[in-house]
Order: C-alpha cells, then structure tokens, then sequence
C-alpha cells in the first residue's frame, strides 16, 4: 500500500500524450524516450504530470493537446473501469461504476453524479489543479470512452468547461459533436436529462458486470503496491491476470528491460518470476473465496486460467484443500 499522500496517474493515462507529441519537432525525442521508458505499470504524481502538460502546451503552443489526445485514446484504455462500466445494466449503474473506481486511473478524481430537478449532473471534479490540457482530457477522454458502448447521444447534452472559452472551439467541436458547450461553468462536466439514467445499455452483461466490480475493488485494494521490483512484477501481475496468464518476457517488456535481466534480479531477491505469479493467484483466490459469492469458474477466469479444472488442481496445490471446501472453512463475515 502506498505510503505517500500524492495522488498519482497510472501512467497509461499520458500515453495517449506521449503518442500525440511525437508529431510535434518542438518536442525532442529525447524526452518522449525518457519518459516512455517508464515502467508501463508504474503511476506518476499528478502534480508533476499537469507541469508536464504546461510544459507540452508551451513548446508545441496547442492549447488544444489535450482534446487530440483524448481522441487518440484507444478502446481499452481505462482497462477494469472501462470494462465494467460497459458491462453495466443501465446508465445510472455504468456512471456509479466509473466513479466508484475512477481512482485506479486517477487518485485525484472526485466524480459525482448530482440530481438537479429533471437534470443529472457528471460533476468532474479534481482534488489537484488540473492545467487547461488537463481538464480538457479528463471530460474528452470521459466522453470519448463512454460514447463507445452508448447508444447514442442524449440531444440535450451540455458539456461545461470551468475555464474560460477560448477564441477558437473548433477542435471542441471535433470532439464532443453537437451538444451545447458551457465555459465558464461552475464545474468541469456533463448535464443531461436525469430520465435517462435508467436506460438499459446495449452492452449490459449481469455476470461479466458483477465479476468486474469484484476485481476492480480488489484493485483497489492493491493500489499503488509500492516501488521495489517485486512489488512492480506483482502489481503487473495482478493488473493482466484477467487476460490470460501473465507472462515473464511481456512483463520484463512492459519494464523495459529483457527476459534475461528481469530473471537475473529476481533472483538476486530472492524469488522468480513464477514464484511470484504463484504467489498472487494463489493471494488473490483467497481472497475471492473468503469475500465473495464468485463462483469457482468465475474466480479461474480471473486468474487468467482457460477452465476451471487447472484452477482447482493448483489450488489443492498450494493449499491442500478443493476452493469449495477453503470457503467453507475461510469464510470471513
């Protein structure tokens, strides 16, 4: 768990950034190295993040960057909090979702859905100053994710800007279409027709909904597990569990660094790689089948087993009981 009180970004949240600035020849490659090379599951303090996007404003002079890249995001992007928001039965569920675990990507995110009358409010609230790029993406990215598995969009939509408005709003237009545009609002945000919370989403998926939720509160849980190595290979882990088993040569990748280092420092932990990959499946069942109604398939689908039956030979392995019978006898509350 993270000791320091700085809230952070996960990190893929600059990549969309990172990828648009290469088009610029007023930013070095250079610096876009450095800063790539930054361990893909590592997270960056959010202050530092907005001077870098002031920064990025004033050599490439767009004031825009941050709506381009927030149109560059790609589906995916927000991982868990995407998914499960997607997944949601209706509207009002999707929003609840995104600002129950809107921290996993930003930990200065402060999201709240507000009833004014017949109106609903998206109230995009940040708890650190965000820059005008900053804001900008936070409500294009929001709009551009959502707008994936939304039917359509409401026609009385407003989108609210608590900066001033600028002297051109083309690429606002680009990017949010034809809602009313606000500036100058009390807040950074949405209102729309609160009848429409209740509409069913197109995507709506109970089962897939209620397995994501669960994940994403263990992640929450682990968030930020700290900067060793072994604390960053687990925390890699346990993000890309859900996509099949995680893999040695792709985590050493996402480090920046080959197989053959990763292995070789791991070692000089004390560990391996598959020891720790062990370690969390085997944490992170237990977890499962001590907090929640998960049923056996659901918890092997998590750890990224492709049937349950491995899933319940490892777990006799690593516990000497059947996961049925750890519940029974694990079982917390």
């Amino acid at each position: 768990m993270r000791t320091s009180a700085e809230p952070t970004y996960a990190l893929q949240m600059m990549r969309p950034f990172f990828k648009l600035l290469r088009g610029y020849p007023q930013i070095p490659s250079a610096a876009l190295d450095e800063v790539e090379s930054i361990d893909a599951d590592r997270r960056i303090p959010i202050a530092q993040a907005q001077e870098m996007l002031r920064g990025a404003v004033a050599l490439t002079g767009d004031p825009d960057l941050g709506l381009r890249a927030a149109r560059a995001t790609e589906v995916g992007a927000f991982e868990v909090l995407e998914y499960a928001a997607a997944s949601a039965p209706s509207w009002r569920t999707a929003l609840e979702t995104i600002i129950r675990y809107s921290r996993l990507m930003n930990e200065a995110a402060d999201f709240r859905l507000e009833i004014a009358g017949p109106k609903a409010q998206i109230v995009l609230h940040s708890t650190v100053p965000l820059t005008r790029a900053g804001a900008d993406f936070q409500s294009a990215a929001f709009h551009v994710a959502v707008g994936r598995w939304q039917q359509a969009a409401a026609p009385e939509l407003e989108v609210w800007f608590s900066h001033a408005a600028p002297d051109d709003i083309r690429e606002y237009r680009i990017t949010f279409g034809d809602p009313k545009l606000v500036f100058g609002a009390p807040w950074n945000g949405f209102v729309f027709d609160a009848a429409r919370l209740d509409t069913k989403l197109p995507s709506d998926d109970p089962s897939l909904h209620r397995v994501l939720r669960q994940h994403a509160d263990h992640l929450l849980a682990e968030l930020a597990p700290g900067d060793s190595l072994v604390e960053r290979v687990r925390g890699h882990i346990l993000s890309t569990l859900r996509g099949g088993p995680a893999g040695a040569a792709d985590t050493a990748a996402q480090m920046h660094m080959t197989r053959r280092t990763l292995t070789r420092r791991l070692r000089h932990e004390g560990t391996s790689f598959t020891a720790l990959l062990e370690d969390v499946r085997r944490h992170t069942a237990a977890h499962y089948l001590q907090t929640t109604e998960h049923s056996v398939e659901d918890i092997a689908f998590l750890l990224g087993f492709s049937e349950s039956s491995p899933f319940v030979r490892a777990f006799k392995r690593w516990t000497g009981l059947a996961p049925m019978a750890y519940r029974r006898t694990h079982r917390k509350g």
